[in-house]
């Protein structure tokens, strides 16, 4: 076999020619197998390689010869042909085309067919109009009766159809006009298909003025919110504020007396757009419309407002005394845990994924399956929010954060601690005298006995209350939906507050005489 030194060999994908299916990632791995024959791979025993690759030559009357046997449409950049379609096994001077397993036989697959489309409904009406415009008595089966469409002599307007749209005609109509579907003008009666001009109001329009804020604020006329004008009633306050109305105007007139701000808004408004962030967790694109500010403004106000109101408000969530505590037990701890002084448990909230990989990891709850902010919370047995710790990475353990977020300098020897399975942290409260009361582990029992059956029961009905404290705490939105990376910074700030605004709110444990006076 004579190979001509004007062929180059190697490179390619795959074969060019049509139906052939050998390509370079059939070879390697025919070369990383094990010869049988031999009983080594095939890349270092002496048997034949299947095939090889042979770039299509640069002569061009040549690659002519090459294109017309290949007999495809289209053609890869680069061509590839290999040695099973040559006679010679390769291109030689005596064979220099390739001639064997061409494809010329082998079934096409017939690509998808062309959808006709659908004739509109203008379309059918036209076609009908067409067949009956001779008549000048238009029977009922044309359906232009009950349309009830007729031509003024004036050929300008055109009465209103009764069907699901209009039809406007063109200015002439004659027996021998044909008409085009582009023709006709359809406006349906959905109010976003018609003409900004139609349904225009006075009461929808907004007028742009500008302010001291370099023109970039825009206010809508009839539209600002005031806390005078929207706090009426007490289902108002809660819808807005998560407070009731008393309370919400309590705390306007103590920030009225430390006012640091020189915001052209009223104390009121400025602490509705505040909890309004917390409550609805609007965006400040809508805040500074629902005001009348610039979104930039809005923003500013909140992120000034949230160190001031933690700062205000802390001293809402403290560790109350034990006699207090004892005071307050509801009756349903009295009977089994009358010494718990604490229930706890950790909540989460989403947060956006941060693009620092470091703190991407940190953040990542397996949990939720979610980048989180993950934070301890602590209730007294009456539902008083008496601890709130500040924020930690998703990946943090409950027994990491009751570790470092100070929990433990609260307690006192002879506490006792109500808690899920998850904290063990029996190690932490012994040298301090503090029981914990905890669910009953399996401990590689194949169930629980009786007794431990019978103390999970009593723990779940009365640790319930702090999931109840947390579902509370979630009300506020901003902590139940996602939080951007932005607003991390002041996150902290923002479980205080709504721990606060939860400890203004009634009594989370009635006892059953309340609800006989009811």
């Amino acid at each position: 076999m004579e190979s001509a030194e004007s062929y180059k060999k190697g490179g390619g994908n795959s074969c060019a020619v049509n139906s052939c299916t050998n390509n370079r990632r059939k070879l390697q791995m025919w070369k990383k197998s094990m010869c049988e024959l031999h009983n080594e791979l095939h890349n270092d025993c002496p048997c034949l390689i299947p095939y090889k690759f042979h770039m299509m030559p640069s002569d061009e009357l040549t690659k002519l010869e090459w294109i017309k046997a290949i007999n495809r449409k289209t053609l890869p950049k680069h061509v590839y042909v290999c040695s099973e379609h040559f006679l010679d096994g390769a291109p030689t001077k005596r064979n220099p085309y390739p001639k064997l397993k061409l494809g010329y036989d082998s079934k096409v697959t017939p690509g998808r067919r062309k959808l006709a489309r659908r004739e509109t409904a203008v379309k059918k009406l036209k076609l009908s109009y067409e067949n009956n415009s001779g008549d000048d008595n238009v029977s009922d089966s044309t359906g232009f009766e009950a349309l009830d469409i007729s031509v003024n002599d004036d050929n300008e307007t055109y009465p209103e159809a009764t069907c699901s749209f209009n039809v406007a005609f063109p200015e002439t109509v004659t027996k021998s006009t044909q008409y085009d579907e582009t023709d006709y003008l359809i406006y349906n009666d959905h109010p976003y298909s018609e003409k900004w001009s139609d349904i225009q109001t006075t009461s929808t329009q907004t007028k742009l003025l500008l302010t001291e804020e370099k023109g970039v604020q825009s206010k809508i006329e009839g539209g600002t919110m005031s806390a005078n004008t929207n706090i009426v009633t007490d289902s108002d306050a809660l819808l807005y504020t998560g407070v009731t109305k008393e309370v919400f105007f309590t705390l306007v007139e103590l920030l009225r007396e430390d006012n640091q701000f020189n915001f052209q808004l009223d104390i009121a408004d400025q602490l509705l757009l505040v909890l309004m962030r917390l409550k609805l967790h609007l965006i400040f694109d809508d805040l500074g419309r629902r005001f009348g500010i610039s979104k930039s403004l809005a923003c500013k106000l909140f992120n000034s407002w949230m160190p001031v109101l933690a700062e205000q408000l802390k001293g809402l969530v403290v560790w109350l005394p034990r006699e207090t505590i004892r005071a307050c037990i509801p009756e349903s701890f009295r009977e089994n845990y009358p010494r718990t002084t604490v229930i706890i448990d950790c909540a989460e909230t989403f947060i956006q994924r941060p693009t620092n990989l470091k703190s991407r990891s940190e953040t990542y709850s397996n949990y939720k399956s979610h980048n989180t902010a993950k934070y301890l919370v602590g209730i007294a047995p009456h539902g008083h929010i008496m601890f709130i710790s500040r924020a930690f990475g998703g990946r943090a353990s409950d027994k990491f954060i009751v570790e470092k977020s100070g929990f433990c300098q609260y307690l006192l020897p002879g506490d006792e601690v109500m808690a899920d399975r998850g904290f063990t942290i029996d190690d932490l409260l012994f040298p301090l005298r503090v029981k914990l009361n905890i669910p009953a582990f399996t401990k590689c029992k194949p169930q629980l006995s009786n007794e431990d059956l019978t103390t999970t029961r009593r723990i779940a009905r009365v640790r319930i209350h702090v999931e109840r404290a947390i579902r509370r705490l979630k009300v506020f939105k901003i902590l139940s939906s996602t939080v951007p990376v932005s607003s991390l910074k002041n996150f902290d700030d923002i479980l205080l507050v709504c721990s606060a605004l939860v400890n203004l709110r009634s009594d989370l444990i009635r006892e059953p005489d309340e609800f006989a006076e009811i």
